[in-house]
């Protein structure tokens, strides 16, 4: 292999391994979808469609059954004259008979393929439901995620306040020694020292907790090693207002449901028409005067037109239900729709908020910062004691996580308006 290539070949693992190596908010959210036990249940939903779409389109076959019967009656119809020179036939007391019956819808008013629309909606509207439900998912990793996030970005500031406090610690230290300071310097760097690792370990607790939760919801293990990676989603979605959450879509298949539903009812009340078919064997025939075992064949054609909902009126209440369903549904929608556009106003307003914050938060650090610097300075010259010193620390400390917040704070925002808007 040639030296370039071996470069290029070197140069593509590393970004592949690097690439890998970084886990994205999408990512997460992509392996909770997959390891959700609800995602389990789609293909179930369409293994069921199709069996029942299979089933129903066997109704076109011709329906047979097979069919015996053996009976004794205590009297047969006979003549009551007399015939000279002529025997009249009587009926057997005992008879018999075996058939085969077939069935052949020419017309059934559609209720076959009313229920092949009734069973692809009613798969529809499961699996809406079943995606429904995985996307309340991603808040929950939009959540943990952010929690990972914020907690290295404290844990980052704290330990710049560390060295910090270190390197003082040690000048302290050097002082005592010449006499030039007394103990109790050092014991308050000391003590704030000890706070801040505290601190540090309740940021590291927090940490692991969600990286747990994270590993839970996922299926794919994350350690403090993992590194996690956000890519901004914009600001151009406080300007957004097109939604495209799957509730709308789970509205709209429980709508095409009703509507299915319809259809089975208009179906269920229109006139029928079928070819029948008998061949039998049995004593008597169709000649009942006959003694005779006999086969014997009948056919025809039979037409059906239900008449009694004309005076029961059951599918004009029938209709009227799936009208109220259709009405339930539509408010349904609207109250969701009222809820979130209050959500999206309330989480825009907020991503407004901490855009402004972060904004005064930087410049609010640009000042701790210099109080902090002429403090150290003040210190090492005696002109204030290390209380002020520890105060204006700890002011700049409190800027610098007050902005890492904020601007956590603000990817989350923009993410969970991202999802809440449906565009995640």
């Amino acid at each position: 292999m040639k030296i370039k290539d071996s470069f290029i070949f070197c140069f593509l693992l590393f970004n592949t391994i690097t690439g890998l190596a970084q886990t994205t908010l999408q990512n997460c959210i992509d392996l909770a979808m997959k390891n959700n036990p609800q995602s389990q249940l789609l293909p179930l939903v369409k293994e069921t469609e199709a069996l029942q779409l299979k089933a129903l389109s066997k109704n076109i076959l011709p329906q047979a059954s097979l069919g015996g019967q053996a009976t004794w009656q205590s009297e047969v119809t006979g003549l009551a004259i007399s015939i000279p020179n002529f025997n009249v036939p009587t009926v057997s007391k005992d008879q018999y008979k075996a058939t085969l019956d077939l069935n052949q819808s020419i017309w059934d008013g559609g209720m076959t393929k009313s229920q092949k629309t009734l069973a692809s909606a009613t798969a529809n509207a499961d699996t809406k439901n079943i995606e429904n439900n995985l996307f309340q998912t991603k808040e929950q990793v939009s959540t943990l995620f952010f929690g990972v996030l914020l907690a290295e970005k404290q844990l980052t500031n704290t330990d710049i306040i560390k060295n910090d406090l270190e390197n003082q610690l040690k000048k302290q230290q050097a002082n005592l020694q010449n006499g030039t300071v007394i103990r109790s310097n050092v014991m308050m760097l000391e003590a704030r020292l000890l706070e801040l690792k505290q601190q540090q370990r309740e940021i590291n607790s927090r940490k692991s907790a969600a990286l747990k939760g994270l590993s839970i919801l996922t299926g794919k293990e994350f350690d403090e090693k993992s590194t996690f990676t956000l890519e901004e989603p914009g600001n151009s979605l406080i300007n957004e207002n097109g939604i495209e959450r799957p509730e709308l879509k789970a509205f709209e298949a429980q709508k095409e449901l009703a509507e299915a539903n319809k259809m089975v009812v208009k179906a269920k009340y229109a006139p029928k028409i079928n070819l029948f078919a008998t061949g039998g064997y049995g004593r008597p025939g169709l000649n009942f005067l006959s003694p005779d075992f006999t086969t014997y064949f009948i056919g025809g054609l039979t037409f059906r037109i239900p008449l009694s909902h004309f005076y029961t009126k059951t599918n004009e209440s029938d209709f009227k239900q799936i009208k109220i369903n259709q009405h339930k549904i539509d408010t349904q929608k609207e109250i969701f729709l009222q809820n979130l556009q209050l959500r999206l106003a309330s989480q825009k307003e907020e991503v407004a908020k901490l855009q402004d914050q972060i904004v005064e938060d930087q410049k609010l650090i640009d000042i701790r910062a210099y109080m902090k610097n002429t403090a150290e300075k003040k210190l090492e010259n005696g002109v204030i004691t290390i209380s002020d010193y520890l105060t204006e620390v700890d002011n700049e400390s409190i800027a610098k996580q007050n902005l890492s917040l904020h601007q956590i704070q603000l990817l989350q925002g923009l993410n969970i308006l991202k999802i809440t808007l449906g565009k995640n």
